[in-house]
């Protein structure tokens, strides 16, 4: 946002500098960006009159001017063509140091001794390019400065505008931001509506979507004549970045700027009245004032008339309905658009403009009457005419701001200071709120916003605004009086902990990934789960929020075990995401991880040996051992994303289901262009969190002897192992201490369909020597209960 000293000088009276303005401004939360002098380098430029020109005696291309600049007599040697005497033109005096770098010196051109420069517009700084000298109007008196003259004595205050500040987007608002804090007087803003001289010229207006534009105020002005703008106007439109155009164009773009009222003119004669203000229908499309064809969808308002779009509304106007240097009638609009359907409709369109920057951040309802008869005035005084009546629409859904309840005694609580009600209530007035007393509660207040304070909605803001006009550098440094308690410990984190640290014990790698996949990816691991899609992605490669925590551990296995690493082992711990039946997201933390590549490399102790299901079973039941003080428990098991032979479903003894472990799937190895075996596993954590027993109540060692005993059984083939061996141990589980597999064999005198599994026993008591009677009782038993649980016998 970019205003000037004097442009601001029009709001209020102040005797501030412009560097203390921008200082006061920045502590009040506008920040100054930049302080540009308008003058700069034109401080040695003055007006000089051509009193001769006459030939250059050495050079036929050259002139030799005798310039009056003030009291003093210059000769200077010029090289342009289009100056005569009498002329009033731009005198550089020697020791100038020009906008574009130029300097000024004492000089001989051609045996001719030269006193300065007369400029063009292009040496000013004020033009890209120049034909001749700049000649000026013949009433500029003679020694004025240039930047007097050229209206360039000025500064300009670039301001940084945070998005919840629309109401400071116009030079108005700037200045009432001023006074408030200087306490100073904002010169009133009253406007004399205007004669209507033009009665039979109504704006006729349809307004059928109040939702998008909730007001809208149209004037028929007839016999305006279009052509340049005053230098005062072009001149602060210039200094702020905007090009002046025609007098009714740079009329609108002035008071956008002044009032941070966007308006618009169209040209009458273009129209087909009524002029509608509807919603644009579905494939609509309209050629906008920067020349680009847009098509319109149903969800955006647009301006129209009987027969077309003439504007997307608040954003910008079509080129075929503006104004021309033929324009002799013009219809003029000013409305208050919302603010959200303003910002999406720019959005879609990929459409920027002074007006969407302001309309989508709230304009003020209540002065669009003032704008248009300010408007109205202008038009008048700079390009004639009539004026027709104000047709002034509500749509009846836009609100005045509510009343807050405003309480002193805990603004200063929270705000940290000592501020009096009085002073309180003089910072809310000056920024246009309504105070009032509640009735019987004399510690609170009523306060109404400004219908220009789209940002005032609760007490918090009231105190916002207190503790910037009382000043932010005069609150009190004060350290917050915290406990110095320690936070109670987060179960969940001090699991995750621990399986970490074991995990990169055993040789594991991290990885942290994002938690949205591609739909690919989820669908190779979970392809009954309906994911949560995101509304924008990033790319199609994070399209959906994980419901398995392995999809993201296999994509990054993936590009590893392809780049070459020839050992990889990783893990993963976060939270997958779930979808209820009930729509609602219900998120589980887990552990996921994988190993691939080689166990062992090659060295001269042995060759080099690849990974398999046992080293991946191996390091889980380390790995649960540990957390849960018993081994887990391996059953028949696990997702479709594995080898239908190779995988397995993890419990915990008492039988909690807790994951899966196993072998990629070989076609899902082919679809990912793998070489290597991978074998992945994923755990569920919250069965994790049940305290483990702790080591003074943990079984201690007996100091008895124990006894071995092995048996052979001959069994079906696909008799699970696991499953037997605990089986066998729950026949005494208080003197069966271990049942492990020691042997599986299929083979040669083993029946077709058919596998010997040899079971070791380590039989032991707490409290005597098991005697070979109750060695031999149990032995029975376990073959008893093998033989009939799982059709098996014993081998002799």
């Amino acid at each position: 946002m970019k205003i000037t000293l004097d442009w601001l000088s029009d709001h209020i009276d102040t005797d501030l500098d412009p560097a203390t303005i921008g200082a006061r401004l920045t502590m009040a939360g506008l920040e100054l960006d930049a302080l540009i002098r308008l003058d700069e380098g034109l401080e040695r430029v003055q007006v000089g009159r051509l009193v001769t020109v006459n030939p250059h005696p050495n050079a036929d291309r050259l002139t030799l001017c005798q310039l009056q600049v003030g009291e003093e007599t210059l000769e200077i040697v010029c090289g342009a063509r289009n100056h005569r005497a009498g002329d009033k033109v731009a005198v550089a005096r020697v020791g100038a140091t020009l906008p574009n770098g130029m300097e000024i010196q004492l000089g001989q051109i051609r045996g001719v001794t030269s006193h300065g420069m007369l400029c063009s517009l292009k040496e000013l700084g004020l033009a890209s390019e120049a034909d001749g000298v700049l000649i000026l109007p013949a009433e500029t008196p003679e020694g004025m400065p240039i930047a007097e003259a050229l209206g360039k004595n000025d500064v300009v205050l670039e301001l940084g505008i945070t998005p919840n500040r629309g109401d400071c987007l116009g030079v108005r608002g700037v200045a009432r931001e001023l006074a408030a804090l200087t306490a100073r007087p904002l010169r009133p803003l009253t406007v004399e509506p205007v004669a209507i001289t033009a009665p039979e010229a109504v704006a006729q207006v349809r307004l059928e979507d109040p939702t998008g534009c909730p007001r809208y105020a149209g004037r028929v002005i007839r016999g305006v004549k279009i052509g340049p703008s005053p230098r005062w106007l072009q001149n602060r439109l210039e200094a702020v970045g905007l090009r002046a155009i025609n007098n009714v164009v740079d009329i609108t773009n002035y008071l956008l700027l002044d009032l941070n009222q966007p308006l618009h003119a169209f040209d009458l004669a273009r129209l087909q009245l009524p002029v509608v203000v509807r919603r644009a229908r579905d494939g609509e499309t309209l050629r906008t004032l920067d020349g680009v064809e847009r098509t319109l969808t149903g969800a955006m308002t647009v301006i129209a008339d009987g027969a077309r779009a003439l504007a997307v509304a608040g954003i910008m106007g079509g080129e075929e309905s503006g104004v021309t240097e033929t324009t002799t009638d013009i219809f003029l609009e000013v409305a208050f658009f919302d603010p959200i359907m303003t910002a999406r409709t720019g959005r879609r369109l990929e459409l920027l403009s002074e007006s969407r920057y302001r309309f989508e951040r709230g304009t003020d309802p209540e002065g669009i009457p003032l704008v248009m008869e300010k408007a109205t005035g202008m038009v008048l005084e700079l390009a004639g005419g009539e004026a027709g009546p104000v047709t002034l629409l509500d749509g009846g859904s836009w609100q005045t701001p509510g009343a807050i309840l405003y309480r002193p005694e805990r603004i200063n609580r929270l705000g940290g200071i000592e501020v009096s009600i009085e002073a309180m209530n003089t910072f809310l007035t000056a920024l246009g709120c309504q105070v009032t007393p509640v009735t019987g509660d004399a510690s609170c207040f009523s306060v109404t916003p400004p219908t220009w304070r789209h940002d005032l909605r609760l007490e918090e803001d009231l105190l916002e605004e207190i503790i910037r006009l009382y000043g932010y550098d005069r609150v009190p440094t004060s350290l917050p009086r915290v406990p110095a308690a320690p936070p109670a410990p987060d179960p969940t984190r001090q699991l995750t902990d621990r399986l970490r640290t074991l995990l990169v014990g055993l040789g594991y790698q991290e990885v942290i990934d994002f938690a949205f996949v591609s739909q690919g990816s989820q669908k190779r691991c979970n392809p009954d789960a309906t994911p949560l899609a995101l509304l924008n992605p990033l790319s199609e490669e994070q399209a959906v929020l994980r419901t398995e925590l392995s999809a993201g551990v296999l994509e990054c296995a993936q590009r590893n075990i392809n780049r070459g690493n020839s050992r990889l082992r990783l893990f993963e711990t976060g939270r997958v995401f779930l979808q209820q039946p009930d729509g609602t997201l219900r998120e589980q933390e887990r552990l996921a991880g994988m190993i691939g590549g080689l166990a062992e490399e090659a060295s001269a102790h042995g060759s080099a040996r690849g990974v398999d299901f046992f080293d991946l079973k191996g390091d889980l039941e380390t790995l649960l051992a540990a957390v849960t003080g018993t081994a887990p428990v391996f059953v028949s098991g696990g997702p479709a994303l594995l080898h239908p032979r190779r995988k397995s479903g993890i419990t915990l003894a008492d039988g909690t289901p807790l994951g899966w472990m196993g072998q990629l799937h070989p076609g899902e190895m082919e679809a990912l262009d793998l070489k290597k075996e991978v074998y992945l596993f994923e755990l569920e954590l919250t069965p994790l969190l049940t305290p483990v027993e702790s080591r003074e109540n943990a079984p201690q060692s007996s100091r008895f002897p124990a006894i071995q005993n092995d048996f052979t059984f001959l069994m079906p083939l696909r008799t699970p192992a696991g499953e037997v061996t605990r089986e066998v141990q729950s026949v005494e589980p208080a003197l069966i201490r271990q049942a492990q597999v020691t042997a599986i064999y299929t083979g040669s005198g083993v029946p077709a369909g058919s596998k010997s599994l040899t079971i070791s026993l380590t039989l032991q008591a707490d409290d005597r020597t098991l005697t070979d009677g109750e060695s031999k009782a149990l032995a029975e038993q376990v073959i008893e209960r093998v033989e009939r649980c799982f059709g098996a016998s014993l081998r002799q």
